[in-house]
């Protein structure tokens, strides 16, 4: 089995890989002060609930906070007895970073990158990452990163609002049943989510525009779905894109040193 492990500033989320298909995930809140003890012993528990499999091949760790590498560093030693694969833009990938600073590309995009060039191997993508920030990664089918834009994530930006405002209130994160909205939570929600499908699909012209081509949009992160029928630009949804990604290149890696 092999474990990807995809640190967030949000979430960690745990991938579980037999046979090269991905058997189940775990999802936990990103705590920088567990020990790698306390991460372990939560992996092993959960792979005996699960009644996975016990022989451990690898890990796979992709992380965009930074104190939370040497942690699970030291889960990899400790459960499997080697180092994990630790992704970065300078492990050996057929992708080619057309980008100011490659060294500071997020991990997590790197794993979108990756799986959205090889699921439309012969297309410009665009991954939007609906995340603690909304990243768009454009691929071009020649598999070059170029870059995106990033902007403020969903989350945030509903925080942020609730926090700022005095009267009005925190709210649930769904599609409202009117666009113009009949009370405030509802005016909300439509302003937050069809504001940000409105921002995606504008957004993906521009690219298109740049490009001078058209491109397929994956949308990714754990709340994408809020997204389904509100862009219009939007084709695939896949919440675990960035899991297979960083799975894939473990793959791509180990096949290729």
């Amino acid at each position: 089995m092999v474990i990807t492990v995809d640190v967030g500033n949000t979430n960690i989320v745990f991938g579980f890989f037999e046979n090269h298909s991905l058997k189940e995930t775990l999802r936990l809140a990103t705590d920088s002060g567990r020990t790698s003890d306390e991460y372990r012993l939560i992996t092993s528990q959960f792979i005996n609930e699960e009644k996975l499999e016990r022989d451990i091949e690898a890990f796979a760790i992709s992380s965009v906070v930074p104190p939370l590498v040497p942690v699970f560093r030291a889960v990899s030693r400790k459960m499997c007895k080697k180092d994990p694969l630790i992704v970065t833009s300078e492990l050996p990938m057929d992708i080619k970073f057309d980008v100011d600073e490659p060294r500071v590309v997020g991990a997590d995009r790197i794993c979108n990158i990756f799986e959205g060039s090889k699921t439309f191997p012969n297309e410009n993508v665009i991954v939007v990452d609906f995340g603690t920030a909304t990243t768009f990664s454009v691929i071009t089918k020649d598999r070059r990163f170029v870059g995106g834009p990033i902007t403020i994530g969903i989350l945030p930006a509903s925080t942020e609002l609730f926090r700022r405002t005095a009267q009005l209130p925190r709210i649930e994160l769904k599609q409202p049943k009117s666009f113009i909205g009949k009370n405030t939570v509802e005016e909300m929600q439509s302003g937050i989510i069809n504001g940000f499908g409105g921002m995606v699909d504008r957004i993906v012209e521009l690219i298109e525009t740049e490009l001078n081509e058209p491109a397929v949009v994956i949308a990714t992160g754990g709340i994408s779905h809020l997204m389904q029928g509100v862009s219009k630009r939007i084709t695939i949804y896949d919440q675990m894109l960035t899991t297979k990604g960083l799975f894939s290149i473990y793959e791509f890696v180990t096949n290729n040193i």
